[in-house]
C-alpha cells in the first residue's frame, strides 16, 4: 500500500472524522456519534463521513478507530484510493495525524489468502495533514505492515506455519540485514539440554525450534533487552485434550512469536539506536504416542526440575527454557515476554486488555504507558508470594500448574511460573491471550482473528528509550 501526504485532498473518495461539535449543516442526519458512519455523493465524489463523538472525549484511539471505520467502508465501497482528513486536533495534533493513518491501514487489512475471489483493498492513501513529515509517515506505514506481517502468520494454516516455518521467517528477516541469526534445530535442542522445549514438541512431526535473532542498534550502550515470543504453532492440548469449542483456533498460540518477529522486522526497516534480541521459542504441542505425559518430571536448561501436572500449560515452559538460554548466552538486562498464556486473562481482563505482570515497577510503568500511547492496552496484575508457592512441587523443583483450585488466579500462576527463570532481571510478562485473536465481528483498527497484537506497544516501548 502506497501513502502520501498532501495540504488538500485529491482523491475522489474522501475519509472525512467529524466531532459532534465541528458538524457542518450539509451533513444531515449524521450525528456524528462514536462508531457512525455515513456515505454522502456529490460533484461526483464520494464523501464517507466518520464520527467522533463528544470532543471532551476524543482520544488518539477514538481517531484510529473512525478511520479505521472509514477505511473498511471505502473497501466495501470497493474504492482504490482515499484521501484521509484529520479532524481539527481533539487531541496531539501528530498523534492526531499519526492515529488517521494507523487506523486506516490497519481497518482496511483483510486476510484473503484462501479467497478464491479477492475482496477489494486499498492501493493508496493520501493523508491531508501538515502534522507528519515524511519520516513520520515512512514510520508509521512500517509499523502498520509490520503487525499486518503479523497477523498473517498467525492467520495463516498451522499445517504451514509450522516452527520450522518460524525459524525461516527469521532467517529471511536476518538475511537481508545485519541482524544475527542463531537457530537451534531438535538434535542441538536436545544435545543443549532445552528439555523442556523438547518435551512440548517432541510428540510433533514437526520438531521445535530456538531462533535467535540479535539486533545491534547502538553499540555504545550496555542495554540489551530480550523480547520473548511464545511460539507454540498448533496447542492440541497434549495429552490433557483440548475439547470442541477451545481448540479449533489454537493456531494463534504463536502470536507472541508473530509480533516478536513483526517487531525485529521493524527494527530491521528503521534501525533504532537500541539493542534487541529477539527469541523465539516454537513447537507443536501435539497429542499421539511420542508426546510427553501428565505426571512426568523433566530437567529445564537451568537446571530446575518440573512436574507436569498439565500438558496443556506448554507455552510457559518453551517460555522456561527460552528465558534461561538468552540469559546465559546473551546476557540482556531484560526480559519481556509474550504470550496466549491463559484463558484465564480473558475472563480479567476481556478481549481488548492484556495482562501485565512484571517484578520490577519501572518498567511495568513504562510499558502500561506504551500501550496507552500505542493503543494496545494492558492492565497490571499482582504476582504475590502465594502465588509463587502454590507453583512449588512435592516431587520436584517446581510444577506448571497451581495448587490453587482449578482456575484460580491462572494468569498470575502461569506468570509466577515464569518468573522463576527470569532470575533477577527486570521482568515483564504480557499475557496476550485475549487481544491476539479477535473471534468478534471488527472493532476500530481490529480486524477479525489475528490482530498483530504486540508489534506497535513493544516499539512505543523502544522509541521511548
Amino acid at each position: 500500500m502506497k501513502a502520501t501526504l498532501s495540504s488538500k485532498p485529491t482523491s475522489d473518495t474522501r475519509i472525512i472524522l467529524v466531532l459532534k461539535a465541528d458538524k457542518k449543516a450539509a451533513v444531515k442526519d449524521f450525528e456524528a456519534g462514536k462508531g457512525s458512519v455515513t456515505v454522502r455523493y456529490k460533484g461526483g465524489k464520494t464523501f464517507i463521513y466518520c464520527g467522533l463523538g463528544e470532543k471532551k472525549d476524543c482520544t488518539a484511539q477514538s481517531v484510529r478507530a473512525a478511520a479505521a471505520v472509514g477505511a473498511r467502508k471505502a473497501c466495501e465501497l470497493k474504492r482504490k484510493t482515499v484521501s484521509v482528513c484529520a479532524p481539527s486536533a481533539p487531541c496531539d495534533t501528530q498523534s492526531c495525524a499519526k492515529a488517521c493513518l494507523e487506523g486506516t491501514v490497519l481497518g482496511s487489512y483483510a486476510f484473503s489468502k484462501f479467497k478464491t475471489e479477492k475482496p477489494r483493498s486499498l492501493g493508496a492513501i493520501e493523508l491531508v495533514t501538515k502534522a507528519l513529515s515524511p519520516d513520520d509517515l515512512g514510520l508509521t506505514m512500517t509499523l502498520c505492515e509490520c503487525t499486518c506481517y503479523a497477523r498473517d502468520l498467525v492467520n495463516d494454516n498451522a499445517s504451514a506455519i509450522t516452527p520450522k516455518a518460524l525459524a525461516e521467517e527469521a532467517a529471511r528477516i536476518a538475511g537481508r540485514t545485519s541482524i544475527k541469526l542463531k537457530v537451534l534445530d531438535e538434535k542441538a535442542i536436545q544435545k543443549e539440554g532445552l528439555s523442556l522445549l523438547w518435551a512440548v514438541g517432541q510428540g510433533s512431526p514437526y520438531p521445535p525450534r530456538l531462533a535467535i535473532l540479535e539486533y545491534e542498534g547502538n553499540r555504545g550502550s550496555k542495554e540489551r533487552i530480550a523480547v520473548v515470543g511464545k511460539g507454540i504453532t498448533f496447542d492440541s492440548g497434549g495429552q490433557n485434550l483440548k475439547p470442541t469449542g477451545h481448540i479449533e483456533t489454537m493456531r494463534c498460540d504463536m502470536a507472541g512469536a508473530a509480533a516478536v518477529l513483526g517487531l525485529m522486522k521493524a527494527l530491521a526497516a528503521l534501525k533504532p539506536a537500541v539493542n534487541v534480541v529477539g527469541v523465539i521459542p516454537s513447537a507443536h504441542n501435539a497429542v499421539g504416542s511420542k508426546a510427553f505425559f501428565p505426571g512426568d518430571i523433566y530437567k529445564s536448561f537451568s537446571g530446575k526440575t518440573v512436574e507436569i501436572t498439565c500438558t496443556d500449560a506448554e507455552g510457559r515452559l518453551v517460555l522456561a527454557d527460552a528465558f534461561e538460554y538468552v540469559r546465559k548466552h546473551h546476557k540482556p538486562t531484560e526480559i519481556i515476554d509474550l504470550s496466549t498464556l491463559t484463558g484465564s486473562v480473558l475472563i480479567a481482563l476481556g478481549e481488548t486488555v492484556a495482562g501485565l505482570m512484571s517484578s520490577d515497577d519501572g518498567l511495568a510503568a513504562k510499558l502500561f504507558e506504551a500501550g496507552e500511547k500505542s493503543g494496545e492496552r494492558l492492565w497490571r496484575l499482582p504476582v504475590y508470594e502465594e502465588h509463587s508457592e502454590s507453583m512449588k512441587s512435592d516431587m520436584a523443583d517446581l510444577r506448571n500448574t497451581s495448587k490453587l483450585k482449578k482456575g484460580f488466579a491462572g494468569s498470575i500462576t502461569g506468570a509466577a511460573f515464569l518468573k522463576e527463570f527470569a532470575g533477577k532481571l527486570p521482568w515483564a510478562h504480557i499475557d496476550i491471550a485475549g487481544t491476539a485473536f479477535n473471534e468478534s465481528e471488527e472493532r476500530g483498527e481490529v480486524p477479525k482473528y489475528g490482530t498483530g497484537f504486540g508489534v506497535r506497544l513493544l516499539w512505543e516501548y523502544l522509541a521511548g528509550k
